[in-house]
């Protein structure tokens, strides 16, 4: 019986314990998230100034001036999906190649093996251009471009929901074990 109740206690221990701590992460990330949100309220116009190219993404980093101050910061996406097709001629030329951004703040690259991400990235966000960004009039480093976040972040719920599934198979492995 005492083997029985120590197996469930390691089971629930690897499982439930880190799953519990996943989903404590999670909503930490999203609480963090959503006051950041909250406290941007202000807004002024930024000057695209250069790109960031993290993960295959082309995103405008914008510089912007509160207070005499001058800030820069990096437009982030929900998310990114990209389509790669074939070797093609066209993927030369470019013809192949195409990016936008899609309502939910995903970005969407479509190309054959070789991707031309400044062009994209020029295409969306012209060097030079003015782009609005949202501040903390608190902490203007605090800031988001282009638009405010509609929906959390994608990695505090994949933190809360996988959290979640550890918690409850480790719960109910240390009952049935």
């Amino acid at each position: 019986m005492d083997k029985g109740v120590n197996v469930g206690l390691v089971v629930f221990l690897t499982l439930a314990a880190p799953g519990l701590a996943f989903m404590l992460a999670g909503i930490l990330i999203l609480t963090l998230e959503n006051r950041k949100k909250s406290r941007c309220t202000a807004m002024t116009t930024g000057t695209v100034v250069r790109y960031s190219f993290v993960n295959g993404t082309p995103s405008p980093v914008a510089s912007y001036t509160v207070g005499g101050v001058s800030y820069e910061k990096k437009r982030r996406f929900r998310g990114v999906v990209e389509v790669r097709t074939g070797i093609s001629p066209k993927d030369l030329t470019g013809e192949n190649q195409s990016c936008y951004i899609s309502e939910n703040d995903v970005v969407h690259i479509r190309g054959g093996a070789a991707l031309n991400l400044r062009a994209m990235a020029e295409r969306l966000y012209p060097l030079g251009s003015s782009i609005p960004v949202w501040y903390d009039p608190e902490k203007p480093q605090r800031a988001y471009v282009e638009k405010l976040p509609v929906k959390g972040s994608i990695v505090g719920w994949v933190f809360v929901w996988t959290g979640l599934g550890l918690a409850a198979l480790g719960i109910l492995l240390s009952f049935v074990l």
